[in-house]
């Protein structure tokens, strides 16, 4: 047992704080500075790979007991204030605000970056080609659903550049006006959420119409005009709606993970754990696949994912092939497997290198 008073240790916890108040001024100081001289070489002043060698040191060196989790968040908005006194930054993503997306942004880019929400994953390329905003985030996969279709098929043909990943844990409540699940008559959500869900739903709400919206917030906003309607959303943001919870964590998994995409201009440099997303499209002949993907094993790079899609050209029955590898496209296994691919007459298109985004610690 301590022998010092509650106001003992406040005092010091409040001692602490005004010099923990000086010491992030003085940072915020010394990254305008460097904003400063970045301005003047023509630098970016987004360098991802920078930011993720600050937070692996600060992990490694993190001696407890705070959480790596906390730590993380704490450094993710000291970065998002070190920018936005650089250079202010706008963020286009899939809304409105309040979707899965909206919530991916901010775990990237934090909260003091401006925010720009678009009703489709094509609007968020387009301001990004267009150069409306810097940066875009869009969902590219989930782990019980698989890909969205939608940013596979503009992957193809934009020429946007993936700049970073980020890896969301997805829960999903069930939420109402009223509160009570028997009140229901009708479920609204984004057709992602119904799926992942639809086991919960069929088993605990049979015959109860399931209704397709163009996201959670827009189910949870039409949810509250009725209490027979029930929206499938986020807990967070169903509160922040005036939503009352009437279960929680109704996914069918309770490892329900989607993956999201940065798009934009920076090409962060090697960090030493990062990946390359990139689609490559193969001759219609037998073993022209499997030549490909064999080039991949004998440089030892791992293929953490590989995915086909229809062509988006004019000609049937072609297809183009997605693929997450592991490595960076300037490391020379890397480098020197994709040229040689490209070399025998493939198509190749290197949608980018990033470093890895691991799932959130819980």
């Amino acid at each position: 047992m301590t022998s010092k008073s509650i106001q003992d240790l406040r005092d010091e916890i409040d001692d602490i704080d005004r010099r923990v108040l000086e010491l992030l001024n003085r940072r915020m100081s010394l990254s305008q500075g460097i904003g400063a001289l970045k301005a003047e070489d023509g630098q970016d002043v987004v360098d991802t790979a920078r930011e993720e060698e600050i937070l692996q040191r600060l992990a490694d060196g993190n001696a407890g007991p705070l959480p790596e989790k906390t730590l993380r968040a704490v450094y993710r908005e000291i970065f998002s204030g070190s920018r936005s006194l650089q250079s202010p930054l706008t963020v286009a993503f899939l809304g409105p605000t309040g979707t899965y997306t909206h919530e991916a942004a901010l775990e990237r880019f934090g909260r003091s970056s401006s925010f720009l929400p678009c009703s489709t994953v094509g609007e968020v390329f387009e301001e990004v080609t267009q150069g409306g905003v810097r940066f875009g985030v869009v969902p590219v996969e989930n782990s019980i659903e698989g890909s969205v279709r939608e940013t596979l098929d503009r992957l193809m043909t934009s020429p946007s550049n993936v700049c970073g990943e980020i890896s969301l844990r997805i829960r999903h409540a069930l939420a109402s006006l009223s509160g009570r699940i028997e009140d229901i008559r009708v479920v609204l959500s984004h057709p992602q959420a119904l799926a992942q869900c639809r086991g919960w739903l069929s088993g605990r709400l049979p015959g109860i119409t399931l209704e397709e919206t163009s996201s959670t917030a827009h189910a949870a906003e039409r949810a509250l005009q009725d209490n027979a309607t029930a929206a499938v959303a986020s807990e967070k943001l169903a509160l922040r709606m005036g939503l009352q919870i009437i279960r929680k964590g109704i996914q069918d998994k309770a490892e329900n993970i989607t993956r999201f995409l940065v798009l934009g201009d920076v090409k962060p440099a090697p960090t030493g754990n990062d990946k390359t997303a990139l689609v490559f499209w193969t001759e219609d002949r037998p073993g022209s696949l499997f030549a490909i993907v064999e080039k991949f094993a004998r440089y030892g790079i791992n293929l953490s994912r590989i995915q086909s899609r229809p062509d988006r050209g004019d000609m049937a029955w072609k297809y183009a092939f997605f693929v997450d590898l592991e490595g960076h496209r300037d490391d020379p296994p890397v480098a020197t497997c994709l040229k040689e691919i490209a070399g025998r007459g493939t198509k190749v298109k290197i949608l980018g290198s990033f470093p890895r985004h691991e799932t959130p610690v819980e």
